[in-house]
């Protein structure tokens, strides 16, 4: 395994007090598949901690620790997803269900009130046209 160097920036607001706010930091890693962006655990004088990833570095820098692992996030993402189109399906489903029993009770309504189903007719030859 070849050791790289690699630069993260702390996405923790606790970490970025602790660390003093540098920008970056370097991290020795065994990874070679690292992309900008892609979360990591990395070991810190505080313990474990995130950071995101930002580039490989040619310059070791002050690095003394390594990357531990890439966070898996794709089963967190797919999951929060699949809620947001549930949370869209039911308020589809409540404003369509709302819907048709108005329009129930309109012709039930209707019914016994002729002029309100010549204007429920009218509204729907005007929808169809």
């Amino acid at each position: 395994m070849k050791t790289l160097f690699a630069k993260v920036k702390f996405t923790n607001e606790i970490a970025n007090k602790k660390q003093g706010n540098q920008d970056s930091y370097d991290y020795l890693t065994f990874f070679e598949d690292l992309n900008e962006g892609d979360l990591v655990v990395v070991g810190t004088r505080f313990g474990y901690t995130v950071a995101e990833f930002i580039e490989y570095s040619e310059e070791k820098g002050r690095c003394g620790s390594y990357i531990v692992d890439k966070v898996d996030t794709s089963t967190y993402e797919n999951l929060k997803e699949r809620q947001r189109q549930i949370k869209k399906l039911d308020r589809d489903i409540e404003e369509r269900a709302k819907k048709a029993l108005q329009r129930q009770r309109l012709d039930e309504l209707a019914k016994d009130d002729k002029e309100l189903r010549t204007m429920l007719d009218t509204r729907d030859s005007l929808f169809e046209s």
